[in-house]
C-alpha cells in the first residue's frame, strides 16, 4: 500500500523544495513510475538540476516514512505463503532500486518470500527489467502481476501472460482490455493455476 509513505512524502519533498499545485491524486498517479519519470514529471525542464535536491530529499523522507508507515494490502503474506507451498518461485520486478525494494520488503516482513528482485535497468523501463530478470533465472514458465500499465506492457514486451491488481494503483480504465484480473490477491493462486 505505497500511498500510505509515498504521498505524504512526496509532499513534505514537494514542500521542501517549494514546488506547488501537485493534488494527493496526481501523486497517488505517480506510484509505479520511475524515479527520473517522476524528476520529469514534477520538475519539467530544470529535472536535472533538481535531481539531487530530490534524490536526497526523497532518502530522507520517503524512506524513513516507509519504515514507520508501511503495510501490505490484505491477504498478502497469507498468498505468498500459498504460492510457496504450491512450489511457485517468486520475483520482484519494480521501477523501483533494488536497495529501495529490499528495504521496503523488509519493512513490510515479507522480503523471504521472494527468490529474485529486479530493480530498474539503466534503460529505465520495467520492459527491460523484466527482460533482464527472465533472461538472467530462466524460468520454464512465467506471468507478470501487477497494478499499473508499466507492469502490463512488460508482459507484453517479454512475451508472457499478465494478471491486472484492480485493488491497486491503475487509473480507471487502465486495464480495460485484459483477459485476466483480480480484485483481491487472495484470488491469484486460482487465477495463476488458470493460466498455466
Amino acid at each position: 500500500m505505497t500511498e500510505i509513505y509515498a504521498i505524504p512524502a512526496y509532499k513534505k519533498v514537494l514542500g521542501k523544495m517549494g514546488v506547488e499545485g501537485f493534488t494527493e491524486e496526481m501523486l497517488r498517479n505517480r506510484i509505479g513510475a520511475s524515479f527520473m519519470d517522476d524528476i520529469r514529471y514534477f520538475f519539467g525542464s530544470r529535472a536535472e538540476e533538481r535531481k539531487a535536491e530530490f534524490e536526497e530529499l526523497v532518502e530522507e523522507y520517503w524512506m524513513k516514512d516507509v519504515q514507520s508507515r508501511a503495510k501490505t494490502f490484505p491477504h498478502v503474506e497469507e498468498t505468498l505463503q500459498e504460492l510457496k507451498e504450491k512450489g511457485y518461485h517468486l520475483a520482484i520486478c519494480s521501477n523501483a532500486e533494488e536497495g529501495e525494494i529490499i528495504r521496503v520488503l523488509n519493512a513490510l516482513h515479507i522480503k523471504d518470500y521472494f527468490d529474485y528482485i529486479q530493480g530498474i535497468t539503466k534503460q529505465q523501463t520495467k520492459s527491460d527489467s523484466l527482460h533482464r530478470l527472465l533472461e538472467k533465472e530462466r524460468p520454464e514458465w512465467a506471468v507478470m502481476v501487477g497494478d499499473r500499465f508499466y507492469d502490463k506492457k512488460a508482459a507484453e514486451d517479454n512475451g508472457i501472460p499478465f494478471i491486472a491488481c484492480l485493488y491497486g494503483y491503475g487509473q480507471k480504465g487502465e486495464f480495460s482490455e485484459v483477459d485476466l484480473s483480480i480484485t483481491d490477491i487472495s484470488q491469484l493462486p486460482v487465477a495463476v493455476e488458470g493460466i498455466k
